[in-house]
């Protein structure tokens, strides 16, 4: 008899101290007010095609992000994203630069609509003014959270298609880690090892995508105030397109253009307070 309580009593605080470590972990977006980050982003990028020399370009780039959340309908934050004080510079060339101006909205950055879960799932997007830039896309490495989480809780994210100037990106995936505790906030990390292989075909072209997405980083939520504190990574990919063009001197043959696009960027999400 002694010897079963000693048993039960262990199996009664192994499953304590495992319920203990688990948690939700949710987003709230105060009403009216709101919550503003910097954002940086940094590195190089390069097209090439066939057998030319890549064209290789720096990307510097920095502003604030502006969250508001305009109210709750049915279950869904209202978020309205804006960018201020931007500075786009690629290579030696400046695209943008708000900097001096306190009202003044990005014009190559759009300006966005969010319907957003408590979870941090993005049910719908919309553009309230279009900018050069498709980045709601890169809202989608935001974490959503599961129901429950306890250390070392995996689950899996993607980011739909989308396009940057240099040309199409194919639908990349991400794993994330829910680490615990890291001083006052939870830990999360990101990254991936993306094996891309998709094809699609536009009216009489083909296109067959092949490369990786070799990116990673780490985030740090505040649980108490709902609110992601920070976000640091980078962004590596390597995609290779071959394009199957039909061949203005031959009907019904087709020609091979190879394009190949690598993006190295280093990003910070970083809460202003």
């Amino acid at each position: 008899m002694k010897i079963f309580k000693i048993i039960l009593l262990v199996v009664c605080c192994f499953s304590y101290n495992m319920f203990a470590q688990t948690t939700g972990l949710i987003y709230k977006f105060p009403s009216l007010e709101t919550l503003l980050y910097r954002v940086n982003i940094n590195g190089t990028g390069s097209w090439s095609s066939f057998d030319e020399k890549p064209s290789t370009f720096k990307v510097k780039t920095d502003f604030l992000l502006e969250f508001l959340n305009l109210g709750e309908s049915e279950g869904l934050y209202q978020i309205k994203v804006t960018a201020k004080k931007s500075k786009i510079v690629v290579n030696e060339d400046i695209f943008e630069d708000t900097t001096t101006s306190e009202t003044e909205i990005s014009s190559f950055i759009p300006q966005l609509l969010l319907q957003v879960d408590k979870n941090g799932r993005i049910h719908k997007s919309v553009t309230l003014k279009r900018g050069l830039m498709d980045f709601a896309p890169f809202l989608g490495l935001f974490p959503v959270f599961p129901d429950s989480v306890t250390p070392g809780t995996k689950w899996t994210q993607k980011i739909e298609s989308f396009h940057l100037p240099s040309g199409k990106i194919p639908q990349l995936e991400f794993t994330y880690v829910y680490e615990g505790k890291s001083g006052n906030n939870e830990k999360i990390r990101f990254l991936s090892n993306q094996v891309i292989r998709e094809t699609s075909k536009e009216k009489d072209t083909e296109v067959k995508i092949t490369g990786r997405n070799t990116s990673d980083g780490q985030i740090f939520f505040d649980a108490s105030k709902g609110i992601l504190i920070k976000s640091e990574g980078k962004l590596n990919l390597d995609v290779n397109y071959m394009f199957q063009v039909p061949d203005p001197d031959k009907k019904g043959k087709f020609l091979p253009v190879p394009v190949r696009i690598m993006l190295n960027l280093n990003f910070l999400f970083n809460q202003v307070k």
